[in-house]
């Protein structure tokens, strides 16, 4: 499997997912930063089991920039709704380290997109 595929598979499980995948996924010192907070791996997890989660999202314009044979950057722009609510959008960066072989959620960085 080509590491785009791979890595955008994990994004998709994660954004479509609870804590447990969250907690699969990230690597233990892992870094989550979200407008106005900086959130260790438990935290995430613990945010993600309490979060409603999405009804539909995409995430599109992926870009993938090999840091070495381990280590990887995932930019791609997010687009996401629960019910009724107005959407949501952001553009993402995914850092990812291989580790015995998995690919690890090692930081994320979302900006959120503004009306124009």
């Amino acid at each position: 499997m080509a590491l785009m595929e791979e890595l955008l598979g994990i994004e998709n499980a994660l954004a479509g997912g609870s804590g447990d995948q969250y907690h699969r996924h990230l690597d233990d010192d892992a870094v989550v930063i979200i407008p106005g907070q900086a959130l260790s791996k438990e935290d995430t997890v613990a945010a993600m089991q309490e979060s409603p989660g999405w009804d539909e999202f995409s995430i599109t314009e992926p870009r993938l920039l090999e840091l070495g044979d381990d280590g990887a950057l995932l930019t791609y722009r997010f687009t996401g709704r629960r019910g009724d609510e107005q959407g949501y959008e952001a553009l993402m960066s995914r850092a990812y380290s291989r580790s015995d072989g998995a690919w690890k959620l090692v930081l994320h960085q979302q900006t959120p997109v503004q009306d124009a």
